[in-house]
């Protein structure tokens, strides 16, 4: 999210699953065990494949290439495509193990998150932003406006906005993807529409099945 005005240096050199991970930090220090959250994280993994040039939409086939690292999360995905090269990438956003866990170690190493300690010992992983510039109080409110001035935001922000939304990171309620913003995700708006869609429907067929659990209504503060 390191775009935003005002936030500092982009984090992990502003990958977009990092910057989704740093709305996912609760007020508690624990991540958020939403199901869409962890969702979205995935998702951005896979737009930071599609920016980095290794993640590549042909006229019937997704192409996954070699090239620069692309993140955390992302090299984790390649490493579960790599295990099962059939795999849809929709099922890979929906049910992938990469996540939170690779986006948190990463901040931890980077000391962009310094860790707690845990009230609960069955329940470890508490974090806290070592500068205020990264905590979603501050991250949230300045995403929530992406889009709305005069200016284009870059695809990677457009996106991160995208799924940050359709995953309820923003403000806590779930919203639909705006086509505008999808536009503005330039050459991953075909992953990042794709991802938005698999988040929605996932989060509709737990609701109508009446399988909503206590991660699925999880939000990060």
């Amino acid at each position: 999210m390191g775009e935003v005005a005002g936030v500092g240096t982009p984090p992990d050199g502003g990958h977009v699953a990092t910057c989704l991970a740093l709305l996912c930090l609760q007020e508690d220090g624990h991540l958020t065990p939403s199901r869409p959250a962890g969702q979205a994280v995935r998702a951005g993994g896979l737009v930071d494949l599609v920016l980095a040039g290794r993640l590549v939409e042909e006229a019937d086939a997704v192409d996954l290439l070699s090239g620069p690292d692309a993140g955390p999360v992302a090299e984790a995905l390649v490493r579960e495509v790599d295990a099962d090269p059939e795999r849809p990438l929709a099922d890979l956003v929906e049910r992938g193990r990469a996540g939170l866990a690779e986006a948190a170690g990463a901040l931890v190493g980077r000391g962009l998150w310094v860790p707690r300690a845990s009230l609960l010992p069955w329940r470890p992983g508490r974090y806290r932003p070592a500068d205020p510039s990264l905590s979603r109080t501050v991250l949230a409110p300045a995403l929530a406006g992406v889009g709305t001035g005069g200016a284009t935001p870059t695809p990677g922000r457009a996106a991160t906005a995208v799924l940050a939304t359709v995953a309820g990171l923003v403000d806590g309620r779930f919203a639909e993807a705006d086509e505008t913003l999808l536009a503005a995700c330039g050459p991953a708006e075909w992953v990042t529409r794709t991802a938005a869609e698999v988040i929605t429907v996932s989060r509709r067929w737990q609701d109508a099945l009446g399988r909503t659990t206590i991660a699925d209504l999880g939000t990060p503060w």
